[in-house]
């Protein structure tokens, strides 16, 4: 993924999928993700995460990414 900036976004941050699914529900749940520009700074929240998944309408719990 590009920023408008021309830089990387880097994934910051991975929507947890609810405890509450079965595990097959689990596999099909559409998580989003938040990602930050490697060059500028600029975060963008609620990106799609899962490949070839549609966007969530609601963010959910997310989860930091610990460097």
């Amino acid at each position: 993924m590009i920023c408008e900036c021309g830089g990387v976004l880097n994934v910051i941050a991975v929507e947890e999928k609810p405890e509450e699914l079965s595990k097959e529900k689990k596999l099909i749940y559409d998580r989003v993700c938040d990602v930050e520009c490697l060059a500028c700074g600029k975060i963008v929240r609620s990106q799609p995460y899962d490949f070839g998944k549609n966007i969530n309408s609601v963010q959910g719990r997310m989860k930091r990414n610990s460097y």
